[in-house]
């Protein structure tokens, strides 16, 4: 057994790890403690929480590094505070992010580049279902092919059925059957298209039929230091509308994001196109403002989404954030 302690000031564990991908890899005991079920070191791995202190726990022998390392990546304290940032943004921003990381302290963005077969599963799920139920039908997927995407794409209807018949798990194995006729081994397509420039591995994403702009930015916040990604669906349009950050916007459109960058920046470094759009793109526009804090305010308005500004009946009489809103 080997023990690990990090310093984790203004940092909760729960609010960082329960929205994203990789709490598909873990099983929660309670708020405060986590133990890896899937991916590297599952089964072996228990990372908790006391106070400013988070302690993680070994149970195969591995050199201390490489577990600080893990655990840096897998919690999000791999990257700065991001309240150290906030001087940094124009002031309509700023002031919703600072009544946010108020409302929600301690988040940070945890990524698993060495299990991205499983990120890339569990992000492939959540198309259009609740997280909850994304867990619950990963936590099958890995009992029975423990991150094998080759064999879990050759599988027969009636054997996928055992996990679930939701429609989320029949067009995943479908994005993966397509992987599977441009490469012999999924994890390995998977594997080189990450290791590429973020920008550049967005584009080889979308080239997957039945992989959207939302699904890649996701896939790429997981498992990547792409920070200034941030994964746009109707529940973060429905936030900005009502709070009147952007007056004026759209959502990104696959047949735009697939030819076109976002930045003139990656344009030049890349030499991919500016998009003819990016003025009013909500996602260019949110990473154009933020930078590095994109994927943040993200997760952010996510957890408020999830509590309060629900698409649907949102609770606007008990929100915290209801004088900045112009619903």
């Amino acid at each position: 057994m080997i023990k690990l302690e990090l310093d984790a000031e203004d940092y909760s564990l729960q609010r960082s790890l329960e929205p994203s991908f990789i709490s598909s890899l873990y099983e929660r005991r309670h708020p405060t403690a986590w133990t890896k079920i899937a991916g590297k070191l599952g089964g072996r791995l228990k990372i908790e929480q006391h106070g400013s202190k988070i302690v993680a726990s070994c149970s195969v022998k591995l050199n201390e590094n490489e577990l600080r390392r893990i655990v840096l990546l897998e919690t999000g304290l791999w990257h700065e505070n991001p309240m150290k940032e906030l001087v940094k943004v124009s002031r309509g921003f700023r002031e919703i992010l600072e009544e946010l990381a108020i409302t929600y302290p301690g988040v940070r963005i945890p990524i698993a580049p060495h299990d991205s077969e499983y990120v890339f599963l569990a992000v492939l799920l959540s198309k259009r279902a609740d997280y909850d139920i994304v867990r619950r039908w990963c936590r099958k997927i890995w009992e029975i092919y423990d991150g094998d995407l080759t064999r879990m794409a050759e599988a027969s209807e009636r054997e996928l059925e055992r996990i679930t018949r939701s429609y989320q798990l029949f067009e995943a194995t479908g994005i993966l059957r397509e992987i599977l006729q441009r490469s012999s081994n999924i994890e390995r397509w998977l594997i080189d298209a990450l290791s590429r420039p973020p920008e550049i591995a967005r584009i080889t994403l979308l080239s997957i039929r039945g992989i959207g702009p939302k699904l890649a930015d996701s896939i790429i916040l997981s498992t990547c230091d792409a920070l200034h990604f941030a994964p746009c669906d109707i529940h973060l349009a429905k936030f900005i509308e009502r709070t009147g950050l952007i007056q004026e916007f759209h959502l990104p459109v696959k047949s735009l994001c697939i030819r076109y960058s976002c930045s003139e920046d990656a344009s030049r470094r890349y030499g991919i196109p500016l998009c003819p759009r990016s003025e009013t793109c909500l996602r260019a526009i949110i990473s154009s403002r933020l930078a590095r804090l994109a994927g943040w305010f993200q997760t952010l308005v996510y957890l408020h989404g999830r509590k309060f500004c629900k698409t649907l009946n949102p609770a606007c009489d008990i929100c915290p954030l209801r004088r900045s809103c112009r619903r």
